[in-house]
């Protein structure tokens, strides 16, 4: 599978990995997630136009850029963490499972398939408002 970012356009955006290979990977699975979201909403992305092939890529990017394991102590996913001195004590904040590709709502809204759906629906099933 071709994923819609090569390594040199993820390290252009956030710079030098240490192992491209592993990078490679994570831009594939970017992509099936990307491929699985289109697909869902019947998208057909077989031949994007040149706007819609740099949409895709930067959303490529991105996706792999959330699961790409970082060269660093901290658990990966961490957006908060607080050390004590003494009696030594550490603690970590993770949002969202990582490992696992996910698209975010300004991906998906950049891809054309995002956004919220409005309406409602009658509780209990009453035809009207009338009792």
């Amino acid at each position: 599978m071709d994923a819609f970012a090569t390594v040199d356009q993820y390290i252009a955006r956030f710079g030098e990995v240490s192992d491209e290979d592993l990078l490679q990977e994570c831009l594939e699975d970017a992509t099936a997630a990307i491929q699985a979201a289109l697909e869902g909403a019947g998208v057909d992305y077989s031949k994007p136009t040149k706007e819609f092939a740099d949409k895709l890529m930067r959303v490529c990017r991105s996706v792999a850029n959330r699961v790409m394991p970082r060269d660093t102590d901290l658990p990966i996913g961490t957006t908060q963490m607080s050390e004590t001195a003494g009696p030594y004590s550490q603690s970590y904040s993770i949002a969202t499972a990582y490992d696992t590709p996910k698209l975010i709502p300004s991906e998906l809204k950049m891809l054309g398939i995002g956004g919220g759906r409005i309406g409602w629906a009658r509780l209990g099933g009453y035809d009207d408002c009338r009792h």
